[in-house]
């Protein structure tokens, strides 16, 4: 078997991108090479990792740190392959210092999912937020239409405040106008769309438009669609959760050092997944969607 390229001190994988530059001033991925500069011939005895900063000799790179150890059963073999994607998905936004070292946290077996029927009808509740907030005059027909689907009763109390509010502030107009975030990545859990985009962006109307042709029309019965739905795969569902705990954890470390942001994440795009997500695994224990706890 193939040994892994790994940096022997953080164990990131090389992505293939050109992130070593020799003194002659040319770039290139070293792994092509072995260390060797393709323009001025000269070997590199020691190789920088982009990801933590390390330096170390390249031929250790290739000494295979997270191949499987004689001990590793197929369980802990599974989490270093999650763990390493994972990570790789952190560096590939900007995220490059932060580790994994506690392997059973990529567990989701260990976690409480709600039901796919709650999911659903939260979906629904926050498709017809994120209408309502730029049409206030519609609000009392859709409370009407919620109640006719029994769906009043799963609305929050903060939102039943919006809904009721003669004239809410502009404030929580512009927060509640982000939930159309939330409504897709819970989409994306239920498997109505195949992908979702990367947390650099907000959602492009293509996609919101695919979305929205799987979801009732306000108005409509959502009976059989609620009937219907469904999780995609719960460890993928649970591997975008911690993604996007990780950056909120980055985000909060940001604040508290008072260092640059690095990255080109889109912050309320990443907080309405950590937060629906949250939810989606019960985190901490709570099942309110108004009590969903995203600290770290």
């Amino acid at each position: 078997m193939t040994k892994p390229i790994e940096c022997p001190v953080c164990e990131w994988p090389p992505d293939g991108e050109e992130h070593w530059q020799c003194t002659c001033g040319h770039a290139w991925n070293t792994f092509d090479t072995k260390g060797k500069c393709p323009s001025c011939n000269f070997q590199w005895e020691e190789t920088y990792c982009p990801a933590c900063g390390q330096t170390s000799p390249h031929n250790d790179w290739y000494s295979g740190a997270m191949k499987p150890g004689t001990d590793d059963g197929p369980e802990t073999i599974h989490l270093k392959i999650k763990k390493k994607k994972l990570e790789a998905r952190l560096i590939s936004l900007g995220i490059k210092n932060y580790r994994i070292g506690h392997l059973p946290y990529l567990d989701h077996t260990k976690e409480e999912f709600q039901n796919p029927y709650d999911v659903g009808c939260r979906l629904v509740i926050l498709s017809a937020i994120s209408y309502s907030v730029h049409k206030l005059e519609n609000r009392l027909k859709i409370i009407h239409w919620l109640k006719i689907e029994e769906l009043w009763d799963k609305v929050s109390e903060k939102e039943k405040e919006f809904f009721t509010d003669q004239q809410p502030t502009e404030e929580t107009r512009i927060a509640l106008s982000w939930r159309l975030e939330s409504a897709l990545v819970l989409g994306w859990a239920l498997d109505l769309i195949d992908n979702i985009h990367s947390i650099d962006n907000e959602g492009t109307d293509d996609e919101i438009n695919t979305f929205m042709n799987y979801v009732p029309e306000l108005g409509e019965s959502t009976k059989e669609f609620l009937s219907n739905v469904s999780y995609r795969s719960l460890e993928e569902i649970y591997e975008e959760n911690l993604l996007n705990e990780m950056a909120t954890t980055y985000f909060r470390d940001l604040l508290f050092n008072g260092k640059e942001d690095e990255t080109q994440i889109n912050r309320a795009v990443s907080f309405e997944r950590h937060y629906s997500l949250n939810w989606v695994r019960k985190f901490s224990g709570i099942s309110e969607w108004d009590e969903t706890d995203t600290s770290t």
